[in-house]
């Protein structure tokens, strides 16, 4: 008795589910599918958005769907997204993944939020502007990177086009970070409005690198300085050139001297993780970085085994050569420690660097001794920096 009385409660359990489907059916006639939540083999990236996506590759299947399914609608900023059902960590995986990827997404503030109705989960964004506000936004960051691209001396040559991105950057930008004004944290910040932090310089960056094919990622961390001796949170970039990578961080390329003086500088130029180890770490992604081939001193001849009289001739040619092409702050670095510190005590305390360069003019008549204005003092690297007025 028991288990027939079990079956029939099991029909009519049955027998209501179904009519209840089928009461749900007529009265929202239009309701969507639901997206299966198991997906079989691999999920491939969308065209949508960036042309290189890091953080991508790294995402579980269900949140590759939600990218995707987000990323191809975003643009429009609808009121909501159908996605997969996704747990708060997955949902915080994908929206991370999405603003790395996309330095163009400068419309999405940093909430999110999941909402069920019957069997869907839908995603909603908070926006900071309007869509067309966006789309003038989005209209002048591409003109302001195509006019980039267009001063560009040769496409061809990656690590040319990577240091030039780079200059320009660093001397059309200035470092500003205001609490809750995300337009600093922006490409948009960094090309159009001339102002960003960290996460505006790196994102300015990737989103010029992208168009002219070289691969490159954000990089968040922890960066110490010397007012920071903690670490602090900080984004940079790692970059693909001629096959090998690299870390870049034009932010710190960009530093206020203690006399508010503003330099350009090539000290985080393609450098190893251990080289930029020294004061930087946690990164949120590194392939690897190695090589030191296009490391900016190594590529220009910039960086001294060692410093004795018979390197005096060469800094000369070296300081006359940038000099002439145009640079004010010129940068040399030293293999070791002990060959930076007898460089230093040679060339800035012991004044020989104005020595080096007495009657020396550049191809415009300019005394080069008189024109250097002071130094920089780099002990972490091993660099020295001229400024040149």
């Amino acid at each position: 008795m028991k288990k027939k009385t079990g079956i029939l409660l099991i029909f009519l359990a049955a027998v209501l589910a179904v009519t209840g489907f089928i009461q749900i059916r007529r009265e929202y006639p239009d309701i969507e599918k639901p997206i299966i939540n198991r997906y079989i083999g691999a999920v491939e990236e969308s065209a949508a958005g960036s042309r290189f996506k890091t953080y991508f590759p790294g995402l579980s299947p269900i949140e590759k769907q939600a990218y995707n399914l987000i990323l191809e609608s975003i643009y429009d900023m609808p009121e909501r997204i159908l996605v997969p059902d996704l747990s708060e960590k997955q949902l915080d995986n994908v929206f991370k993944a999405l603003l790395n990827d996309n330095p163009d997404l400068i419309f999405l503030g940093r909430k999110c939020r999941l909402n069920s109705e019957l069997w869907n989960d839908y995603i909603s964004f908070d926006y900071i502007m309007t869509k067309e506000e966006y789309d003038k936004a989005d209209r002048e960051m591409r003109e302001k990177r195509d006019l980039i691209i267009a001063s560009l001396s040769d496409l061809s040559d990656e690590y040319r086009c990577e240091l030039e991105v780079h200059d320009y950057i660093i001397k059309n930008c200035t470092y500003k970070l205001e609490d809750n004004n995300y337009f600093y944290s922006s490409a948009y910040g960094a090309l159009v409005n001339g102002e960003a932090a960290c996460e505006g310089y790196s994102k300015a960056a990737k989103y010029v690198f992208d168009k002219i094919g070289i691969e490159s990622a954000l990089v968040s961390g922890k960066a110490e300085s010397d007012s920071n001796k903690g670490g602090g949170d900080h984004m940079w970039n790692i970059v693909k050139i001629n096959g090998n990578y690299y870390h870049l961080d034009l932010t710190w390329d960009d530093p206020v001297s203690s006399n508010t003086v503003a330099m350009s500088l090539h000290t985080y130029f393609n450098l190893t993780d251990d080289a930029i180890g020294v004061n930087h770490s946690d990164f949120s992604y590194s392939p690897g970085c190695t090589s030191t081939d296009d490391n900016y001193y190594v590529r220009n001849g910039l960086r001294f085994p060692n410093f004795s009289k018979s390197d005096e001739s060469r800094l000369k040619e070296l300081i006359l050569k940038l000099y002439n092409s145009g640079e004010k702050n010129i940068q040399i670095s030293f293999v070791t420690k002990e060959s930076y510190d007898s460089a230093n005590s040679e060339l800035i305390k012991g004044g020989g660097i104005y020595k080096i360069l007495s009657g020396v003019r550049s191809g415009r008549g300019t005394d080069l001794a008189r024109s250097l204005s002071g130094y920089y003092e780099d002990a972490g690297f091993f660099t020295l920096t001229f400024i040149f007025k």
